[in-house]
């Protein structure tokens, strides 16, 4: 791994900037480019169509933002299950290379991890415990949020239905 790491930065040095290169080198600035002196050619313009403005109601209202809600809990849940994974890749590679079992440091009357191991095991704990409590509450809220959209758009399709049907609300048959 070492000598990967010496030829990155031995290239880095190779390909870098030139040692003509300075903080204090003068910044050439390009004269403004003029006018051309004939006219341009105008494109015609069409205006745009008008349009009604479109009612909305509250379940179209409220189907906007339990979608908008919807999105921002997937993508938490998507955020905090790479935490979670971060903190696995922080953990479990400390545990096994970088620390002892407790019994064995207690006997030999030595610390159980390495200064590193210590560092990752802190960092990955902390990132491991946050990402799973927070995907539990970001999958809850999605589920729910998801749910509830599926409800409302269930309903809408119920409503925009053209077939023979009971309603209940009049207690006759409507089309």
């Amino acid at each position: 791994m070492k000598p990967l790491a010496l030829g990155a930065f031995v290239f880095t040095l190779v390909a870098g900037a030139s040692d003509a290169t300075h903080a204090q080198s003068h910044i050439v600035v390009e004269p403004p480019a003029t006018p051309p002196t004939t006219r341009p050619t105008r494109l015609p313009v069409t205006p745009p169509a008008q349009t009604t403005p479109s009612i909305r109601t509250f379940e179209g209202n409220q189907r906007e933002e339990l979608a908008w809600a919807a999105r921002r809990s997937r993508n938490f849940l998507i955020g905090m299950s790479a935490t979670t994974a971060v903190g696995a890749a922080l953990v479990f590679p400390a545990e096994v290379n970088q620390c002892i079992s407790a019994e064995v440091a207690e006997i030999a009357g030595v610390r159980r991890c390495t200064p590193g191991g210590t560092a990752m095991l802190v960092f990955g704990y902390s990132a491991l415990l946050i990402g799973i409590v927070g995907m539990l509450a970001s999958g809850l809220a999605f589920g729910i949020n998801r749910a509830l959209l599926r409800r409302i758009e269930n309903r809408a399709a119920h409503k925009k239905s053209r077939a023979f049907r009971w309603d209940l609300a009049s207690s006759r048959f409507v089309f």
